[in-house]
């Protein structure tokens, strides 16, 4: 049997299982309507608050900022962009929505949405380094501009922004911040409260809570109008899985930020150590500990991609809801070329020590077998 090892946590982690029992547990007992007036709905809301409770205390929420559950990432973005829209631009005609180029999906469409509503995107190019610096930032913030949006890391490449600094140009200038923080969720510390960020988004698949579950939370002082109007049933169960998955990822944090790191540098290490011309991306800048883009010269991407899945190692190119991996590249100015032959990694706290051996073994001999066939397909063509 093929020895399994996931280093795609960027697109999904396994929900953990007391996450599961947790959700669970409220569609075998605590089932009732939070609203109803009668003990059903009271068991459920003694259920609910302190899940909630705990939820926001790990974002470093107070208790007058709002959380609104959603059943995707994506969702949360589209009803930040949403909001903002029917709250701030339409009375304030400021109408400039500001982003990065190396973006996710949602935060993109979301964008694109508002374009078709007379809203105008301003694209703000990342640095060689891949991040946005507070002086970037400052250039591109005028008049009329009324929102930035932008995840705190890659989850590609594993490049922190400097979000302390963006806040508060933003703050400067009277400008709405929006942070993504599904990446950077047990592996930084942050509190909301201490930020002058606006709306936080997290996908609940990213931090090992079941899919479905996300969530938004939004600073007391800014209006904000739900996508869904009208009273609707709180998703219990979801609140209850996420404030799980958020207890076993500060349970985990010092393992992440120590082991899981030690086990990256070991990837990338071990994989230098045996091709000369690989190349790790964005080494030498704040990274996050468990994420890591590696470039393997000669070498196609989704040919390493592919052999890599026949021997149980999964890693990434990107799409789907990130940018690929090649255009988050080219972006930073590596060379297209090259860009064309880089994976990501992403670990978590469950990977292992034996794991990693079994990932560098399989992507050594996978890239030097795709290597040595481009020498013999080039020497026959010439």
């Amino acid at each position: 049997m093929t020895e399994l090892c996931y280093l795609d946590h960027h697109t999904a982690t396994r929900p953990h299982s007391f996450a599961i029992e947790r959700m669970v547990s409220f569609f075998r007992e605590h089932w009732g309507a939070m609203h109803a007036p009668h003990k059903g709905g009271q068991d459920v809301h003694a259920q609910y608050k302190p899940a909630l409770d705990i939820l926001l205390d790990h974002l470093g929420a107070r208790d007058e900022d709002h959380f609104y559950f959603c059943h995707s990432g994506a969702e949360a973005i589209n009803a930040v962009f949403n909001s903002h829209y029917f709250d701030s631009v339409r009375e304030s005609g400021k109408n400039h929505v500001l982003t990065t180029n190396i973006e996710e999906a949602a935060i993109l469409s979301s964008l694109k949405r508002l374009e078709k509503l007379g809203c105008k995107e301003k694209i703000l190019s990342v640095n060689p380094q891949g991040q946005v610096t507070k002086e970037m930032l400052e250039d591109q913030l005028g008049p009329r501009t009324s929102l930035f949006s932008l995840s705190w890391a890659n989850g590609l490449t594993g490049v922190i922004h400097p979000i302390a600094d963006l806040a508060e140009a933003c703050r400067e200038q009277g400008v709405r911040i929006h942070v993504d923080v599904s990446t950077v969720i047990g592996k930084l510390f942050f509190r909301f409260s201490d930020l002058p960020i606006d709306y936080v988004t997290f996908e609940g698949q990213l931090i090992h809570s079941p899919q479905g579950t996300a969530g938004l939370v939004v600073k007391s002082d800014v209006h904000f109008s739900p996508l869904i109007t009208g009273d609707h049933t709180i998703f219990a169960p979801g609140v209850a899985a996420l404030s799980v998955a958020f207890q076993e990822n500060e349970r985990y944090f010092d393992h992440l930020n120590l082991e899981t790191a030690r086990l990256r540098d070991k990837l990338e290490s071990g994989i230098c150590a045996e091709i000369s011309d690989a190349v790790v991306f964005f080494q030498h800048v704040e990274r996050l500990p468990n994420c890591c883009a590696i470039g393997f010269p000669g070498v196609i991407g989704e040919a390493l991609l592919y052999l890599l899945n026949r021997k149980g190692v999964y890693a990434t190119l990107g799409g789907g809801q990130c940018q690929t991996l090649a255009h988050v590249l080219i972006a930073t100015g590596i060379d297209p070329v090259l860009a064309q032959c880089a994976l990501s990694f992403s670990l978590s706290y469950e990977t292992t020590e034996a794991e990693i051996d079994h990932a560098i073994n399989a992507v050594v001999e996978c890239a030097q077998q795709l290597q040595r066939a481009s020498v013999h397909l080039f020497e026959e063509r010439t």
